[in-house]
């Protein structure tokens, strides 16, 4: 039987990218408190757009990098963003969860009994009586193609309510970070299970070469 750290070695690249996810998505939590209080606020902005990098450019380099990367990601907007130390996050509360989250469904990709196949590989990564379910219902490909879809769903309910409703419908930072949570997993999962599925083929392949071999 496979053990726990037989699936986390199985892909390295998967293994250090959930790694890289979490220092990034920990940093996003220390930065606020590397800095004094009060150095950054009101830096609302655009969204794929550095606004502010006369406010980075005070700081050490270690909170520096991380807001500039979460500048040219989000617009941060100061009333849509989680205040720490007094200081804004590098991101609003959605993509501050959708981070967070995003590392529950890398791991569940690295847990998962690994496929060639994307959408089995996102079925692997479920309760094991539900993929018994999703094979003899939906299928995999459907299954999967909703839980992406499903996974996104509130985000896009969420904002683009917001953005046609001429100010009738402000979203709160708590619903901003609840709808984050299944785009967030979802999205870790996809990319999670895409990597492992290569790592896959790449060891039926290799079986493949050595049984013609033989």
């Amino acid at each position: 039987m496979e053990s726990l750290r037989d699936r986390f070695l199985f892909s390295r690249v998967l293994l250090w990218l959930f790694v890289l996810s979490l220092a990034y998505t920990a940093s996003n939590f220390l930065v606020p408190y590397a800095i004094p209080p009060g150095t950054a606020v009101d830096l609302d902005g655009k969204a794929n757009v550095v606004d502010n990098g006369g406010v980075y450019n005070t700081m050490w380099v270690y909170p520096q990098v991380i807001y500039y990367l979460g500048d040219a990601q989000c617009h941060q907007i100061a009333v849509r963003t989680l205040m720490l130390n007094g200081n804004q996050m590098p991101m609003d509360a959605r993509m501050t969860s959708i981070y967070l989250f995003a590392n529950f469904g890398l791991l569940s990709a690295i847990l998962a009994t690994p496929s060639t196949s994307i959408a089995q590989g996102m079925v692997n990564a479920l309760p094991r009586r539900m993929q018994d379910w999703v094979r003899r219902h939906p299928g995999p490909i459907l299954f999967s193609g909703l839980l992406v879809v499903l996974g996104l769903l509130p985000v896009a309910v969420d904002g683009f309510w917001q953005l046609f409703s001429n100010g009738a419908y402000e979203s709160t930072n708590l619903k901003r970070y609840l709808t984050g949570i299944p785009a967030g997993w979802g999205a870790g999962l996809l990319v999670g299970v895409m990597v492992k599925s290569i790592r896959q083929v790449d060891v039926e392949t290799a079986a493949l070469r050595a049984k013609a071999q033989a």
